[in-house]
């Protein structure tokens, strides 16, 4: 019972280090110091408090944030499902876009920085 537990768990945090990996490489990069802007890169931080104090700061209600803003051309939903900001996600009480892909876990990759820019 022990043994499946341990190897269990273990699986589990593999599978979350190999997802995390994949996020470390990628880098956003805010393309200017607009309000959209901004709030499209508290989303890419995935962390809930940083995104409420953000939506704070410009007075932002999450309905309008959800409706109104796109990052990089893409909505709110959109933006966050594509890069795996699942707790950006859960903050803003939207569910992520589910697709299925095959991806090569063991394929090794550079850096990627990716300009973030919001709705003017």
């Amino acid at each position: 019972m022990k043994r499946t537990t341990l190897l269990g768990s273990a699986g589990a945090l593999i599978l979350g280090a190999l997802s995390s990996h994949a996020m470390a490489n990628e880098q956003f990069v805010a393309a200017d110091n607009t309000v959209g802007t901004q709030l499209c890169m508290a989303i890419t931080k995935d962390n809930p408090l940083k995104l409420d104090r953000e939506m704070t700061k410009h007075r932002i209600q999450r309905h309008i944030m959800n409706k109104r803003l796109s990052c990089n051309d893409l909505s709110v939903r959109e933006f966050a499902s594509l890069y795996g900001f699942e707790r950006s996600l859960k903050k803003l009480r939207l569910t992520p876009l589910t697709e299925t892909s095959i991806h090569d876990l063991a394929q090794v990759h550079g850096d990627t920085i990716l300009v973030v820019s919001g709705s003017k």
